[in-house]
């Protein structure tokens, strides 16, 4: 394709407001707030994020293009001052609203939020977790800087993309060839992922990583080449503008329904998924661009409309207000007005940040601050930035760092004790009282029993309280285990655990699902043994199958018994700890007492 420098082109191709896009965005941010509200409301609203990353290279492509055909080249320092004045302010407002809100209401946490947030500013985010080894998916954590790892991506193409895009044009002149050229390395990164994520048990890495997510985004700007949005024929004929619209239907409709059915373990999304789920989502961004479809109205609707440009702020807000908000409860158990503080403070503060700083400073710079008060918004928002900024320097410097405590580093995270490990339990004088004697009796039937308890982050809680009650147990609890790796545990170090008059206690099921073969085969390894499961409580969308597989298994075999953790422990908030899972110590003491009952029976 040619270019053109004429004024003639200009006029021929103006630039327009596309709503659909805006309506398109508003639905991505609603499903990415929804998910991170409670994921198991939308399972999949985290695929909004490929959304923004689809329409992204798709919306810079097409400027970057129609530039280029107007005016023979690309101004890159110009396209880099508008992504700056369109994206940091409110980005660094948000940052240093955090460091300040956790120094003041969470100081314990200071020195990770500061690490974070220096990785924030420099657009650095994603490869920062991915070095700490986070995971993207683990909701209960207090990391409210954590959703910036998909502005960092954006950030890093947008600093290197137009470079390549212009070498590339003057390279080969024919956007057919550059369009190929997109294409193949999109087909790279997607084999980036699909290696990656075979080679390693965890998907944060292929979650995180620019160069497995770039294929995203080549994604978009491959549309930009074959359905450029400023050229498209605003009167096609009236069967066209049906098919547009009837493909851009059906792509929203399986879009949504992915929403809600893909979850983030799901091993196919990292195996291709993201890469088709990306093409389905090209098919909405042309049908939502083009100037005369009822796809397009409907989409640009003025509720969305309103949505989706202060998605940004939206995307930016929610997460730190989640975070902050909910590590006063417990999760999985949050009253309903806190769902309810979390939208009203996200979208005020989002409207705050559009309207006061995003549009002002997109438009005027930083003529926007001002110490003159005949600008009373101005110096209202010169002396907030202030307020903000000043401490968050102190912040940076390190003059906070010793609130700060890594609770990490020194929490447990095994337990295992052996008959070998047992103290030396002295007897106690027993009193003439009836009720004394039998509490004695009680006790002493309590020393005298040497179960075998297998588990998880759970059994690791449990496991001083209930060594001491029960001083001939073996307690074997690691955090991260799964009901799968019991098995070869079994094989190799308790498979003398077999006997009639042996007990087994099993807590296995928190950090994830398994099938009933695999139950039944432990189940069948244990033999004759008196076997004891423990149900869970975690929320989490594979808490009620995982239940029910061990009800099942109870009902099932006649040497196994059901442990009722989840509803002994319902309406108990204080016992657990802020992610809903992990035991304070009344939770200890009831999880404790209810193993010894169910064992002394």
């Amino acid at each position: 394709m040619k270019t053109n420098n004429t004024t003639k082109n200009r006029n021929r191709y103006p630039k327009r407001y596309m709503p659909g896009l805006d309506g398109l965005r508003a639905i991505a941010v609603i499903g990415i707030i929804i998910y991170h509200l409670n994921k198991q409301w939308l399972s999949g609203g985290f695929l909004g994020v490929d959304t923004f990353f689809v329409i992204s290279g798709y919306l810079i492509t097409s400027l970057l293009l129609s530039e280029y055909e107007e005016t023979g080249t690309i101004k890159i320092k110009q396209f880099w001052l508008r992504r700056i004045k369109r994206l940091l302010p409110a980005v660094l407002i948000l940052i240093f609203t955090v460091t300040i809100a956790t120094l003041i209401l969470k100081p314990s946490h200071i020195v990770q939020i500061k690490h974070d947030a220096f990785a924030a500013i420099f657009y650095m985010s994603n490869w920062w977790y991915i070095i700490t080894d986070v995971n993207y998916f683990e909701q209960f954590a207090f990391m409210p800087l954590k959703h910036l790892w998909s502005l960092a991506i954006e950030e890093q193409f947008y600093l290197f993309f137009p470079f390549i895009l212009v070498l590339l044009l003057f390279k080969f002149k024919s956007y057919k060839n550059v369009t190929l050229i997109f294409w193949i390395v999109s087909l790279v990164s997607l084999i980036l992922m699909i290696t990656i994520s075979l080679m390693t048990a965890e998907n944060s890495r292929v979650y995180f990583g620019t160069d497995t997510r770039l294929q995203t985004l080549l994604l978009g700007v491959i549309l930009a080449f074959a359905w450029p949005p400023f050229k498209l024929n605003a009167k096609p004929p009236k069967v066209l503008k049906i098919i547009i619209s009837t493909v851009g239907t059906i792509g929203l409709l399986i879009l949504i329904t992915l929403f809600f059915t893909v979850e983030d373990d799901s091993a196919w999304i990292y195996h291709g998924g993201f890469y088709l789920i990306s093409a389905l989502t090209l098919l909405i961004i042309a049908s939502a661009v083009h100037p005369s479809n009822i796809f397009a109205q409907a989409l640009g609707n003025r509720v969305f409309v309103y949505i989706g440009q202060r998605s940004y702020s939206l995307y930016l807000w929610h997460f730190p207000i989640i975070s902050f908000i909910h590590s006063y409860y417990v999760a999985g158990q949050y009253p309903l007005y806190v769902f309810v503080l979390d939208l009203i403070l996200t979208f005020v503060f989002a409207e705050l940040s559009y309207r006061y700083i995003e549009v002002p400073f997109r438009k005027h710079g930083f003529r926007i601050f001002s110490f003159n008060s005949l600008f009373k918004t101005s110096l209202i928002r010169t002396i907030v930035a202030l307020c903000v900024c000043v401490p968050t320097i102190l912040v940076f410097l390190g003059a906070f760092d010793k609130l700060g405590k890594d609770d990490i580093t020194h929490k447990k995270t095994t337990f295992h004790s052996t008959n070998q490990d047992k103290k030396i339990v002295k007897p106690k004088p027993i009193d003439n009282n009836k009720d004394t004697d039998k509490q004695s009796k009680s006790n002493k039937d309590v020393k005298n029993l040497s179960p075998l308890l297998l588990g998880d982050s759970v059994m690791v809680d449990i496991g001083d309280t209930f060594k001491e009650k029960v001083p001939n147990a073996d307690i074997d609890g690691k955090v991260g285990r799964n009901l799968y790796e019991a098995l070869p545990l079994v094989n190799s170090q308790y498979k003398d655990k077999t006997q009639k008059g042996d007990q087994v206690v099993l807590e296995l099921g928190t950090n994830g699902d398994f099938s009933k073969s695999q139950l039944d085969e432990l189940i069948n390894r244990l033999g004759k043994a008196d076997i004891y499961l423990i149900n869970v409580r975690v929320p989490r969308p594979y808490e009620q199958h995982v239940n029910d597989m061990l009800a099942q298994a109870a009902k099932e075999h006649s040497n196994v018994k059901l442990i009722n953790w989840y509803k002994t422990s319902e309406g108990h908030t204080e016992y657990f700890a802020p992610d809903g899972i992990h035991l304070e110590p009344k939770g200890v003491d009831a999880l404790t007492d209810q193993i010894v009952n169910a064992l002394k029976k």
